[in-house]
């Protein structure tokens, strides 16, 4: 049949993939990704990475029960943060505006299709196109993650 197009709202704040850190452990480099992050009393908590991915591949079951794409598959991001209080007025619109900050989009994309690999994706290589945007929400907009995902050319 057609080109099947499929569209995923994430109801969360985006989350990037945290940076791979590495320690000396017995004289050797060892490589980890961060599972905890610190709090500012001192104590440790789950990285928010794990709620992200989990939600993703939740929204993802549900919207999508075929196998995984294979074949080359664009996809599309857009990222919506929450909304500076500085930016948020009683009676001006408030329109979406670019989102500047840190995270980057390489590890906002990196973290949603990791999540995707095994339910939409079969490999995240498999993405040879998309675009990648990021947002602070409306001011009548939750922030969220908006994915389309699409196969392309030859499969």
């Amino acid at each position: 049949g057609g080109r099947e197009v499929i569209h995923l709202r994430i109801p969360s704040v985006p989350v990037a993939q945290p940076r791979i850190k590495a320690r000396a452990f017995g004289g050797r480099a060892q490589i980890y990704t961060p599972s905890t992050i610190k709090t500012p009393e001192g104590g440790k908590r789950p990285h928010p990475i794990h709620a992200f991915k989990a939600t993703v591949k939740m929204v993802a079951s549900e919207r999508y029960t075929d196998a995984p794409l294979r074949g080359p598959v664009r996809v599309d991001i857009i990222c919506v943060f929450p909304r500076q209080a500085e930016k948020i007025w009683k009676s001006k619109p408030m329109p979406r505006y670019p989102h500047t900050a840190k995270p980057d989009r390489d590890n906002l994309d990196k973290a949603v299709l990791d999540a995707l690999k095994g339910i939409v994706l079969s490999d995240d290589a498999q993405v040879c196109d998309g675009r990648i945007q990021k947002f602070y929400a409306a001011g009548d907009e939750q922030p969220h993650v908006d994915i389309t995902i699409e196969a392309v050319g030859a499969s």
